[in-house]
């Protein structure tokens, strides 16, 4: 991936971008605050689970990579460790028949030569081997001395290894237990939040009203977005229309809940299952809403932005980069949809278009 005009180059860079994103975004807190506050119990206790949920998951997964990380380390070690066992087992092998030659040659016969008074070129080239033997000798020991000690540190830290990752696991247990304790809450929610919107006509009225939320968040966004320098992207949005990627790897469409056209398409995804960003662009927000569960919209440059719903958890935060491909998000059911799906709507200066005809297919 080329990096875009105005990307950060370093870490601090980028943090600094972050930051400034987020400050000029905080009309736009204030604003989701102001919405917040309308909803029924139900809903905030809705919210409030599926962010527990997702912060679970979020340990679950960072248990995970550091198991697998853990398991490879093991594994290198292990090698380390035949590794050294078959060089000791060499070198023991070596020492063992020098030691034996030694012994064999008649207990040093340069001493016997010079006993004797003989200093012939033969008695002093004897003597010269016997010295270099003697070294190599004891270079050969002392090279076995260091790989023992090597391995000793291999086998220790091949056990410190096993114990943490035993802890992992205990560790990895426990949370998957109260993942399970907290999805089966959140359905209990889920039921109760059902029955209340069956009363009265209350699931068109909210419809309704999460489309009037999703276009008045974008309108906050671009708002506060207009005193923000955005550069311009190498290549320009409007140009790869047909070519963006596919934000799921299955681009199957659901059908829409009810009459109100919420700017966007549903489709069906596994839960968990990865949402990548469809082109190059910049996380303008970030959060749980209505409607739309764990919502991530990008924007890419010349008033066109994207928008993923309904996400298990979020994976960017607000001010990052990220480029084509990216995983952004892991698909889900939040917001209050009894399946996994995924919201996905791109929009241009505020106007639906229909997503499906600008990604790849």
């Amino acid at each position: 991936m080329s990096l875009a005009a105005g990307e950060p180059q370093t870490p601090e860079e980028a943090k600094q971008q972050i930051q400034a994103l987020q400050k000029d975004l905080k009309k736009l807190n204030t604003w989701l605050k102001e919405i917040k506050s309308e909803r029924s119990d139900v809903e905030k206790q809705l919210e409030g689970k599926e962010k527990d949920i997702q912060e679970l998951l979020k340990k679950i997964q960072s248990i995970q990579d550091s198991l697998k990380k853990g398991e490879q380390q093991l594994s290198e070690l292990r090698i380390q460790q035949r590794s050294l066992q078959l060089s000791i087992q060499q070198q023991n092998d070596q020492i063992a028949a020098q030691l034996r030659a030694v012994y064999r040659s008649g207990k040093e016969e340069s001493i016997k030569l010079f006993l004797n008074g003989d200093n012939s070129e033969d008695a002093q080239r004897l003597v010269q081997y016997n010295r270099y033997f003697s070294n190599a000798r004891q270079s050969l020991i002392n090279g076995f001395i260091t790989e023992v000690n090597d391995l000793n540190l291999v086998e220790k830290s091949i056990r410190s290894h096993r114990a943490q990752q035993a802890r992992e696991e205990v560790e990895l247990k426990a949370q998957r237990k109260s993942l399970l304790s907290q999805q089966s809450q959140r359905r209990t929610l889920l039921a109760k939040l059902d029955s209340d919107l069956a009363k009265g006509g209350q699931r068109a009225k909210q419809l309704k009203q999460d489309q009037q939320n999703l276009q008045a968040l974008l309108q906050q966004l671009e708002e506060a977005l207009a005193d923000i320098q955005i550069p311009d992207p190498e290549i320009p949005f409007a140009s790869l229309r047909g070519q963006l990627v596919n934000p799921l790897k299955r681009m199957a469409k659901l059908p829409s809940s009810g009459g109100i056209d919420l700017g966007g398409v549903t489709l069906k995804a596994q839960e968990g299952e990865p949402v990548r960003a469809i082109s190059q662009g910049r996380v303008v927000f970030a959060d749980w809403m209505r409607g739309f569960g764990f919502l991530l919209i990008l924007d890419h440059g010349d008033g066109y932005m994207s928008m993923y719903g309904y996400n298990q958890s979020l994976l960017k935060e607000v001010g990052e980069w990220v480029g084509a491909n990216d995983i952004v998000a892991m698909a889900g059911s939040t917001g209050g949809r009894p399946d996994s799906a995924l919201f996905f709507a791109i929009r241009h200066n505020g106007a639906p278009l229909n997503p499906l005809s600008w990604v790849s297919g």
